[in-house]
C-alpha cells in the first residue's frame, strides 16, 4: 500500500489525533485518496491500518510509611495554656486555703479569737460559735487547698508563717518600734535597731486583714 504523506494543519491534526488517545484506531484511505482515522472499521472491502494508541504509564504506587528511622517524632502533648480567669481563681484558691489553715491554728487554740475592727476595736468569737465556725472553715480548706503534696506543704508553710506574723508577739513588737520612733520618745538608735533585729529575725513581713486572730492575754492555762 502506497504510503500517503500529507502536511496537516495544525487544528486538522489535532482533530485526526483525538481518536488515537482514545484507544484501537484504524487508518485507511478513501477513493480519492482522503485518509481517514476511525475508531470503527471502514467500509467491507477498503485497505486500512489498525494503530494501537500507547498504553497508559502505570498508576504510582500508593504512598508508604517512612521507615521508622525516619519518620518524625510527635512533639509531646502539652496541657492547654491556662487563661487568665484559670490563674485568677487558683490565686484566690490558694489565698483562701491559707488563711483557712492559719484561722483554724488560731481557733484550735486555748486562747480568745477576735477579728479586728476600727482602730483597737476587736469582735470576739463567742465559745458557743466557734465549733461552727472551725467547721465552716475545715470545708474552706478542704475546698481551696491543693491535692498535690508539695503545693499543699508550701500553703501549710505559708498558714505556719501568717501565724507567726500574726502572733500577740510580732504585734506588741511592731507596735514597741512605732513607740521607739516616734520623735517625742527620744529612743537610742541601738534600741530601735534591736527591735528591727527581733522583728527581722522572728516576725514574717505577711499581714492579713478580716481573718480571726490570737489574743494571749486570754490564753486558759491548766496546771
Amino acid at each position: 500500500m502506497r504510503t500517503l504523506r500529507h502536511r496537516w494543519p495544525p487544528a486538522l491534526a489535532l482533530a485526526l489525533l483525538v481518536p488515537l488517545l482514545m484507544g484501537t484506531t484504524y487508518k485507511w484511505a478513501d477513493a480519492r485518496g482522503q485518509v481517514h482515522f476511525t475508531d470503527t472499521p471502514p467500509p467491507a472491502g477498503t485497505a486500512y491500518e489498525v494503530m494501537t494508541a500507547p498504553h497508559s504509564p502505570p498508576a504510582p504506587p500508593p504512598m508508604q510509611p517512612a521507615p521508622a528511622a525516619f519518620q518524625s517524632v510527635p512533639a509531646a502533648a502539652e496541657a492547654p495554656p491556662r487563661t487568665v480567669p484559670d490563674v485568677a481563681a487558683g490565686a484566690r484558691d490558694d489565698v483562701r486555703c491559707v488563711d483557712a489553715l492559719f484561722q483554724l491554728q488560731v481557733l484550735q487554740g486555748d486562747w480568745k479569737a477576735y477579728k479586728a475592727g476600727p482602730g483597737d476595736e476587736r469582735r470576739y468569737l463567742a465559745d458557743r460559735d466557734r465549733p461552727a465556725e472551725i467547721e465552716r472553715l475545715t470545708r474552706e480548706r478542704d475546698a481551696s487547698c491543693s491535692d498535690d503534696p508539695a503545693t499543699l506543704a508550701s500553703q501549710r508553710a505559708r498558714a505556719g508563717d501568717l501565724f507567726q506574723s500574726m502572733s500577740p508577739d510580732c504585734r506588741e513588737a511592731r507596735e514597741k518600734l512605732l513607740n521607739l520612733r516616734r520623735p517625742t520618745a527620744k529612743s537610742a538608735p541601738s534600741d530601735i535597731e534591736k527591735q528591727q533585729a527581733w522583728i527581722s529575725a522572728h516576725c514574717p513581713d505577711v499581714q492579713r486583714d478580716g481573718v480571726w486572730l490570737a489574743d494571749w492575754r486570754y490564753v486558759q492555762r491548766t496546771r
